[in-house]
């Protein structure tokens, strides 16, 4: 919870200087700063349905049919389409509202909960991967991951 938190904050005050205008300016690959702020956003909400027990797809606001046989640039794609076009208002309180979802769903689970299998919370992909590794890669190690390439886009821009 607290490496969530820390780079949660990290992430917030490296775009606290940024105006709207730079934060919806798309980038060199074509993705704004709040391509990326949308992007983590819709993975922490998946996540927070595995931690509800309910299936990732289901986070993701897709049907089991729309996520079968997605790999991760596909499903990426449709992400990024998904929220291409909302004004970064909207992606600011999207991104704080998956974010307290995610705090919230943290707050329940146990030391011993982070060692199960994702298995066991009803992830049919990496069945034996530890919920602590799923956690990490869709929150502090995800933030982290994209604020690298935020500074890439900033200077690039």
């Amino acid at each position: 919870m607290d490496r969530v938190q820390i780079e949660w904050a990290a992430l917030q005050d490296a775009l606290s200087h940024l105006s709207d205008a730079e934060l919806s300016r798309p980038g060199p690959e074509r993705w704004a700063v709040k391509d990326h702020l949308a992007h983590i956003a819709e993975w922490e909400r998946a996540c927070t349905a595995v931690l509800g027990q309910r299936p990732q797809w289901e986070g993701f606001r897709l049907s089991a049919a729309e996520y079968e046989g997605l790999d991760i640039e596909s499903l990426n794609a449709i992400l990024y389409e998904r929220h291409r076009a909302v004004p970064i208002g909207e992606v600011k309180a999207m991104a704080n509202a998956a974010h307290a979802d995610m705090l919230a769903a943290l707050s329940h689970v146990s030391n011993a909960d982070l060692r199960r299998p994702v298995g066991e919370y009803g992830m049919a992909t990496n069945r034996d991967r530890p919920l602590l590794e799923k956690i990490a890669g869709d929150t502090y190690e995800h933030y982290a991951e994209h604020a690298g390439w935020i500074s890439e886009l900033l200077a690039a821009s």
